[in-house]
Protein backbone atom coordinates (compact mmCIF):
# COMPACT_ATOMS: atom_id res chain seq x y z
CA UNK A 1 0.00 0.00 0.00
CA UNK A 2 2.75 2.36 -0.75
CA UNK A 3 4.03 4.54 2.24
CA UNK A 4 0.63 3.65 4.41
CA UNK A 5 1.35 3.17 7.95
CA UNK A 6 0.07 0.71 10.36
CA UNK A 7 0.99 2.48 13.90
CA UNK A 8 0.19 -0.22 16.68
CA UNK A 9 -0.52 1.39 20.35
CA UNK A 10 0.34 -1.53 23.01
CA UNK A 11 -1.06 -0.60 26.60
CA UNK A 12 -1.46 -2.25 29.50
CA UNK A 13 -5.46 -2.68 30.02
CA UNK A 14 -9.02 -2.09 28.75
CA UNK A 15 -9.01 0.91 30.13
CA UNK A 16 -6.14 2.37 29.22
CA UNK A 17 -8.05 2.06 25.68
CA UNK A 18 -11.01 4.30 26.67
CA UNK A 19 -9.22 6.75 27.78
CA UNK A 20 -6.43 7.34 25.00
CA UNK A 21 -8.30 6.00 21.83
CA UNK A 22 -10.03 8.76 20.56
CA UNK A 23 -7.82 11.58 20.67
CA UNK A 24 -4.65 9.33 19.94
CA UNK A 25 -6.85 8.89 16.75
CA UNK A 26 -7.64 12.18 15.75
CA UNK A 27 -4.39 13.67 16.31
CA UNK A 28 -2.83 10.83 13.98
CA UNK A 29 -5.56 11.83 11.42
CA UNK A 30 -4.00 15.58 11.48
CA UNK A 31 -1.00 14.05 10.36
CA UNK A 32 -2.31 11.19 7.67
CA UNK A 33 -6.26 10.91 7.65
CA UNK A 34 -5.63 8.49 4.70
CA UNK A 35 -2.48 6.91 5.26
CA UNK A 36 -2.40 6.28 8.81
CA UNK A 37 -4.35 3.43 10.34
CA UNK A 38 -3.77 3.52 13.98
CA UNK A 39 -4.76 -0.01 16.37
CA UNK A 40 -4.69 0.01 20.20
CA UNK A 41 -4.38 -3.43 21.73
CA UNK A 42 -3.77 -4.32 24.67
CA UNK A 43 -2.83 -8.20 26.22
CA UNK A 44 -5.67 -10.60 26.01
CA UNK A 45 -4.76 -13.31 28.91
CA UNK A 46 -5.68 -14.05 32.57
CA UNK A 47 -2.92 -13.71 34.56
CA UNK A 48 -2.01 -12.50 37.93
CA UNK A 49 0.52 -9.91 36.48
CA UNK A 50 -2.98 -8.25 34.00
CA UNK A 51 -1.46 -6.56 31.26
CA UNK A 52 1.96 -6.05 32.19
CA UNK A 53 4.11 -7.91 29.64
CA UNK A 54 7.24 -6.47 31.34
CA UNK A 55 6.95 -8.25 34.86
CA UNK A 56 5.12 -11.15 33.90
CA UNK A 57 6.41 -14.75 35.14
CA UNK A 58 9.51 -16.60 32.79
CA UNK A 59 10.22 -12.93 30.85
CA UNK A 60 13.05 -12.19 30.13
CA UNK A 61 15.32 -9.92 28.10
CA UNK A 62 15.98 -12.98 26.09
CA UNK A 63 12.42 -13.43 24.95
CA UNK A 64 10.32 -10.24 25.84
CA UNK A 65 10.08 -8.89 22.13
CA UNK A 66 8.51 -12.74 21.73
CA UNK A 67 6.38 -12.32 24.30
CA UNK A 68 5.48 -8.80 22.90
CA UNK A 69 4.40 -10.46 19.29
CA UNK A 70 2.78 -13.52 21.75
CA UNK A 71 0.44 -10.96 23.56
CA UNK A 72 -0.55 -8.13 21.39
CA UNK A 73 -0.51 -9.78 18.15
CA UNK A 74 -0.42 -13.33 17.49
CA UNK A 75 -3.70 -14.50 19.13
CA UNK A 76 -5.46 -11.34 18.23
CA UNK A 77 -4.43 -10.62 14.25
CA UNK A 78 -6.83 -13.98 13.42
CA UNK A 79 -9.61 -11.03 14.55
CA UNK A 80 -8.30 -7.77 13.23
CA UNK A 81 -8.15 -6.83 9.60
CA UNK A 82 -4.28 -5.73 10.08
CA UNK A 83 -1.79 -7.31 12.20
CA UNK A 84 1.76 -8.28 12.48
CA UNK A 85 2.81 -8.43 8.88
CA UNK A 86 1.16 -4.63 8.49
CA UNK A 87 2.93 -3.03 11.64
CA UNK A 88 4.84 -0.33 10.82
CA UNK A 89 5.52 1.13 14.33
CA UNK A 90 4.58 -0.03 17.60
CA UNK A 91 4.67 2.41 20.43
CA UNK A 92 4.41 0.94 23.74
CA UNK A 93 3.07 2.34 26.70
CA UNK A 94 3.29 0.81 30.26
CA UNK A 95 2.81 1.52 33.57
CA UNK A 96 5.54 1.72 35.77
CA UNK A 97 4.13 0.32 38.81
CA UNK A 98 7.00 1.74 40.73
CA UNK A 99 9.65 -0.56 38.92
CA UNK A 100 12.57 1.66 40.49
CA UNK A 101 12.19 1.58 43.93
CA UNK A 102 14.59 0.11 46.68
CA UNK A 103 14.08 -3.23 47.73
CA UNK A 104 13.59 -1.80 51.42
CA UNK A 105 10.86 0.77 49.89
CA UNK A 106 8.39 -2.71 49.52
CA UNK A 107 7.03 -3.63 52.75
CA UNK A 108 4.28 -5.52 54.29
CA UNK A 109 0.63 -3.76 55.05
CA UNK A 110 0.60 -1.94 58.59
CA UNK A 111 -2.83 -2.88 60.04
CA UNK A 112 -3.98 0.51 58.60
CA UNK A 113 -2.97 -0.25 54.49
CA UNK A 114 -4.85 -3.77 55.07
CA UNK A 115 -8.24 -1.86 55.86
CA UNK A 116 -7.72 0.01 52.24
CA UNK A 117 -6.69 -2.72 50.87
CA UNK A 118 -9.72 -4.62 52.16
CA UNK A 119 -12.22 -1.81 50.80
CA UNK A 120 -11.33 -1.62 47.03
CA UNK A 121 -12.70 -4.47 45.62
CA UNK A 122 -12.23 -5.98 42.05
CA UNK A 123 -14.21 -8.57 41.19
CA UNK A 124 -15.26 -8.81 44.83
CA UNK A 125 -11.34 -9.60 45.33
CA UNK A 126 -9.10 -6.92 47.79
CA UNK A 127 -6.01 -5.83 46.42
CA UNK A 128 -2.87 -7.29 47.39
CA UNK A 129 -0.91 -4.64 46.63
CA UNK A 130 -0.87 -0.80 47.67
CA UNK A 131 1.07 1.84 45.89
CA UNK A 132 2.02 4.94 48.24
CA UNK A 133 4.16 8.06 47.43
CA UNK A 134 7.06 6.81 49.09
CA UNK A 135 6.67 2.98 49.14
CA UNK A 136 4.69 -0.39 48.02
CA UNK A 137 2.51 -1.95 50.60
CA UNK A 138 1.94 -5.49 49.99
CA UNK A 139 -0.29 -8.08 51.64
CA UNK A 140 2.26 -11.14 51.95
CA UNK A 141 5.12 -12.75 49.77
CA UNK A 142 7.69 -10.03 49.78
CA UNK A 143 10.12 -11.46 48.21
CA UNK A 144 7.91 -12.48 45.40
CA UNK A 145 6.73 -8.58 44.77
CA UNK A 146 10.62 -7.69 45.23
CA UNK A 147 11.43 -10.37 42.45
CA UNK A 148 8.67 -8.89 40.08
CA UNK A 149 9.59 -5.52 40.06
CA UNK A 150 13.57 -6.76 39.88
CA UNK A 151 12.17 -8.49 36.37
CA UNK A 152 10.20 -5.73 35.29
CA UNK A 153 13.60 -3.10 35.99
CA UNK A 154 14.91 -5.34 34.19
CA UNK A 155 12.82 -5.72 30.92
CA UNK A 156 12.52 -1.94 30.70
CA UNK A 157 15.57 -1.24 30.51
CA UNK A 158 16.65 -3.88 28.12
CA UNK A 159 13.25 -2.45 26.03
CA UNK A 160 14.60 1.23 26.23
CA UNK A 161 18.26 -0.34 24.10
CA UNK A 162 15.87 -0.61 21.00
CA UNK A 163 14.41 0.78 18.25
CA UNK A 164 12.72 -2.12 16.43
CA UNK A 165 11.60 -5.25 17.95
CA UNK A 166 12.29 -8.80 15.85
CA UNK A 167 10.40 -11.19 15.94
CA UNK A 168 11.23 -14.33 12.85
CA UNK A 169 12.95 -12.26 9.79
CA UNK A 170 10.54 -9.14 10.20
CA UNK A 171 11.46 -6.25 12.47
CA UNK A 172 9.05 -3.41 13.58
CA UNK A 173 10.23 -0.31 14.40
CA UNK A 174 9.54 0.25 18.39
CA UNK A 175 9.42 2.93 20.96
CA UNK A 176 8.75 3.17 24.51
CA UNK A 177 6.72 5.67 26.93
CA UNK A 178 4.82 5.74 31.04
CA UNK A 179 3.17 6.75 33.06
CA UNK A 180 3.57 6.61 36.87
CA UNK A 181 2.67 4.89 38.65
CA UNK A 182 0.06 3.93 36.52
CA UNK A 183 -1.98 6.17 33.87
CA UNK A 184 -4.71 6.29 36.92
CA UNK A 185 -2.47 7.75 38.73
CA UNK A 186 -1.40 10.29 36.73
CA UNK A 187 -4.71 11.68 35.16
CA UNK A 188 -6.89 11.12 37.85
CA UNK A 189 -4.46 11.26 41.33
CA UNK A 190 -5.55 7.71 42.27
CA UNK A 191 -2.80 4.44 41.91
CA UNK A 192 -5.12 2.06 43.34
CA UNK A 193 -8.67 1.93 42.34
CA UNK A 194 -10.34 -0.65 41.18
CA UNK A 195 -11.52 -2.18 38.25
CA UNK A 196 -14.82 -0.84 37.85
CA UNK A 197 -13.92 2.72 38.97
CA UNK A 198 -11.44 2.28 36.66
CA UNK A 199 -13.29 1.49 33.46
CA UNK A 200 -16.30 4.54 35.20
CA UNK A 201 -12.81 7.12 35.19
CA UNK A 202 -11.79 6.35 31.67
CA UNK A 203 -15.12 6.99 30.15
CA UNK A 204 -15.03 10.12 31.96
CA UNK A 205 -11.90 10.87 30.84
CA UNK A 206 -12.44 9.97 26.97
CA UNK A 207 -15.79 12.17 27.28
CA UNK A 208 -13.21 15.29 28.28
CA UNK A 209 -10.60 14.91 25.60
CA UNK A 210 -12.09 13.67 22.55
CA UNK A 211 -9.60 14.86 19.86
CA UNK A 212 -6.32 16.07 18.86
CA UNK A 213 -6.43 19.24 20.58
CA UNK A 214 -8.13 18.67 23.81
CA UNK A 215 -4.68 16.21 24.10
CA UNK A 216 -2.55 18.52 23.46
CA UNK A 217 -4.04 21.25 25.55
CA UNK A 218 -4.19 18.19 28.65
CA UNK A 219 -0.64 17.13 28.57
CA UNK A 220 0.78 20.65 27.78
CA UNK A 221 -1.15 21.94 30.54
CA UNK A 222 -0.01 19.65 33.28
CA UNK A 223 2.12 19.82 36.05
CA UNK A 224 3.09 16.11 36.53
CA UNK A 225 4.74 15.66 33.15
CA UNK A 226 8.08 14.77 33.52
CA UNK A 227 11.29 16.43 31.92
CA UNK A 228 11.30 17.91 28.35
CA UNK A 229 13.75 15.16 27.06
CA UNK A 230 13.12 11.61 26.47
CA UNK A 231 16.22 10.44 27.87
CA UNK A 232 16.19 12.52 31.17
CA UNK A 233 12.56 11.42 30.93
CA UNK A 234 13.35 7.76 32.44
CA UNK A 235 16.98 8.67 34.21
CA UNK A 236 14.86 10.45 36.37
CA UNK A 237 12.94 7.34 37.42
CA UNK A 238 16.30 5.89 38.48
CA UNK A 239 16.52 7.72 41.89
CA UNK A 240 14.76 7.02 44.59
CA UNK A 241 10.63 6.24 45.05
CA UNK A 242 10.03 9.04 41.76
CA UNK A 243 8.78 6.15 40.05
CA UNK A 244 5.95 5.51 42.51
CA UNK A 245 4.95 9.29 42.19
CA UNK A 246 2.94 11.07 39.91
CA UNK A 247 4.40 11.59 35.92
CA UNK A 248 4.62 10.59 32.45
CA UNK A 249 6.86 11.09 29.75
CA UNK A 250 3.72 10.53 27.18
CA UNK A 251 3.65 14.40 26.08
CA UNK A 252 7.12 13.72 24.41
CA UNK A 253 5.42 11.42 22.10
CA UNK A 254 2.34 13.86 21.56
CA UNK A 255 4.76 16.29 20.09
CA UNK A 256 7.03 14.04 18.56
CA UNK A 257 3.47 13.35 16.63
CA UNK A 258 2.65 16.59 15.68
CA UNK A 259 5.66 17.51 14.29
CA UNK A 260 5.76 14.31 12.02
CA UNK A 261 4.81 13.50 8.80
CA UNK A 262 3.41 9.77 7.37
CA UNK A 263 6.77 8.75 6.42
CA UNK A 264 7.87 8.63 9.83
CA UNK A 265 5.43 6.21 10.91
CA UNK A 266 5.60 4.21 7.66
Amino acid sequence: MGNKAFVFICVDGPSDIDSLRRSFEDLFDTIGQNDIEVMFRHPKYQSKDKGDVTSMDGVTTENIEKTIYKYFFKGQDKQSTFGWQDATTIIHIIDLDGAYVDADDIKLFTAEEEAIADSLLTNGEPKNTLYLSDHIAVRKSLPVRQEVLQRKRKNIEHLLTLNEISVGKRKVRYMLYYFSCNLDHFIHGDANMTGYKKMQSASAFSGLVTDADGLVAYFSDNEFCTATDYEQSWKCLRKGCVSLQRGSNVHLLIEKIRNSSVEDWA
